[in-house]
């Protein structure tokens, strides 16, 4: 059987079960891709940054289901805690959140020791809480924190709004470290109302995806890592095409779709994707899907 078209690491797979095959495609995986490439080149060159007075931070902006977090949870994989062996904490050069559900500080404070198993209180006053997360990012040698979903800026009322914006500088200006930040467009909203805020925080966005040579390769790179005996040629315009008008050019659907294509040629036996597998597979676009949302 040729598995020309199969990843080297992907090929004894097909050894599995249906089922275990299955399970084993539907993990996360990490599919690089030029963008994703170019902010995490951009993150880099802020873990090394020197401290300085007022540190660059990073604002990756996208819509729902694009790539942020996975670029993140990428960054994050690549530098990992270390026992630090002879020392008296942990190594911890990156530290991930998520933004709290509401625009709260002392919630932010308290998502981040525990994030690095500190103790405290949530009685605790935030001036105490900060003062906690200061010491142990100093202990932990914590280079870079990572706040995701910022987008919940726009959750709380304009008063709270503000206040959390003014913490976000104040944490850039105590820690000195630079802050990388993810959001939607509403992110961004929220902070342009804050000049000082957006001039730190500059911007890098992850637009949605066109029809082009970029989309293919990555449509590529997917069928490599799908454990399908048969090619199925997903790189090709007129696949591509279909794959890219179904998910709407975002990177999430597209990969949500892939894999329900994907389990349903395994589960019939087919072992390949094709017009067929995507029309019958269950996935359904976002459009659609809000649409039957708003007809209930």
């Amino acid at each position: 059987m040729d598995l020309a078209h199969l990843h080297p690491h992907t090929r004894p797979l097909l050894a599995l079960s249906k089922e275990e095959r299955v399970e084993k495609m539907l993990r996360d995986q990490w599919i690089g891709y030029p963008r994703a490439a170019e902010i995490l080149k951009r993150m880099e060159e802020l873990l090394i940054h020197p401290r300085i007075l007022r540190m660059p931070n990073l604002l990756v902006i996208g819509r729902t289901n694009n790539g942020k977090t996975q670029i993140l949870r990428r960054f994050q994989e690549l530098h990992p805690a270390s026992d630090n062996e002879g020392g008296d904490a942990a190594n911890v050069p990156v530290v991930y959140v998520e933004a709290p559900p509401v625009p709260d500080e002392k919630r932010l404070y308290a998502d981040i020791l525990n994030k690095l198993f500190a103790k405290f209180s949530i009685s605790d006053h935030a001036h105490k809480l900060l003062f906690n997360v200061k010491d142990k990012f100093e202990r932990m040698g914590v280079k870079m924190l990572i706040i995701d979903e910022l987008n919940s800026l726009v959750s709380g009322s304009s008063a709270k709004q503000r206040h959390f914006l003014t913490v976000l500088k104040h944490l850039s200006n105590e820690l000195q470290i630079p802050i990388v930040g993810a959001g939607t467009e509403d992110a961004v909203r929220a902070m342009q109302t804050d000049p000082q805020l957006s001039n730190r925080f500059l911007p890098m966005t992850l637009p949605r995806w066109e029809l082009d040579q970029d989309f293919q390769k990555f449509l590529a790179s997917c069928e490599a890592i799908m454990p399908l005996r048969e090619p199925s040629g997903l790189s090709k315009a007129a696949c591509a095409q279909q794959i890219w008008s179904r998910s709407e050019g975002t990177i999430g659907e597209t990969v949500m779709l892939l894999k329900a294509a994907a389990k349903h040629a395994i589960k019939i036996g087919q072992e390949r994707i094709d017009e067929r597998t995507l029309d019958q597979c269950g996935y359904e676009s976002p459009s659609l899907r809000k649409k039957r949302v708003m007809e209930v």
